[in-house]
């Protein structure tokens, strides 16, 4: 288990950026999302298949499982799959899960790689996450983004617990 992918990241749900703030990230990539989570078949192992891109520079397809281990850190399996594949693996979808539709905007502050996500469902509230080497590390925040708390390990902001509710709430 020592030698499997990990994903080591905070989370922070922050006020919604404007139109134009977002066109003002810093040398920002915008990209669409569609997320989709599947039936379990292992238990506290998440499975998901991702569809993103945009319709000018195309689509790629990912399939992902998730394995929580400690506060902020997961064993993350991913690998791009073809477009017959995830047709193939969204008759597996959770019934209880609705798609996560979101815009992702990735872009770095002070040496710090970012990814900002605007849900379909939220008017008012988004989330920030930073992946990092270790949770304890110092994360610098952009001073232009409003954050409102961190929710690193809030299981009520990950996205497996959006597609239930379809909702962020300051709670």
């Amino acid at each position: 288990m020592k030698d499997l992918p990990r994903e080591i990241e905070r989370k922070y749900l922050i006020i919604r950026p404007t139109d134009d703030e977002l066109r003002s990230l810093p040398q920002a990539n915008r990209s669409e999302i569609v997320q989709v989570y599947l039936t379990y078949t292992t238990e506290n192992t998440s499975r998901r298949v991702r569809k993103r891109g945009t319709s000018k520079s195309g689509y790629r397809y990912y399939y992902t499982e998730k394995t929580p281990v400690s506060f902020g850190e997961k064993i993350e399996i991913e690998r791009e799959i073809s477009e017959n594949e995830y047709d193939t693996l969204l008759k597996e979808a959770d019934p209880e899960r609705k798609p996560i539709i979101k815009e992702r905007y990735c872009f770095n502050y002070k040496n710090q790689f970012f990814e900002l996500d605007i849900y379909e469902f939220s008017k008012d509230l988004a989330t920030l996450e930073i992946e990092l080497d270790d949770i304890d590390a110092p994360v610098e925040l952009p001073d232009f983004i409003g954050i409102i708390k961190d929710v690193t390990n809030d299981n009520r902001y990950s996205n497996a617990s959006l597609a239930r509710t379809q909702k962020l709430n300051i709670i």
